[in-house]
């Protein structure tokens, strides 16, 4: 149940930050970094149904509903508390510098053209 309960809280953080009154707090700006931060949100949420320990049946579902219930209340007061704390690890994990690009391999006319012309 703890491994629900902290898998749920963290996709409600991402979905948290996704939110229009939110975003200038965590720093959101294009609205691929929404799209992004909205897919892993909803994997974490499966990852957690699946992680709610039974078979799936009734007690699965309920196992994950009450998690999800207890993460939810605790986003939201964390939330209302201090909104910038509790977003700032998203904050940071897009603020990240990107690696740069790989450059583009030289087509192989130019190859044969420098080639020839060293002799």
């Amino acid at each position: 149940m703890p491994d629900t309960i902290l898998i749920a809280a963290l996709a409600f953080v991402l979905l948290a930050a996704t939110a229009h009154r939110h975003r200038r707090d965590a720093g959101i700006v294009a609205p691929g970094q929404v799209r992004a931060l909205r897919v892993v949100a909803g994997a974490l949420l499966l990852a957690a149904f699946v992680r709610a320990a039974g078979p799936l049946a009734g007690e699965r579902i309920v196992r994950f509903l009450v998690g999800g219930s207890v993460a939810g209340i605790a986003v939201v007061l964390a939330l209302s508390f201090d909104a910038a704390r509790v977003l700032a690890p998203v904050r940071w994990l897009l603020s990240r510098p990107r690696p740069a690009a790989v450059p583009a391999t030289v087509p192989a006319r130019a190859r044969a053209t420098a080639r020839a012309q060293r002799g």
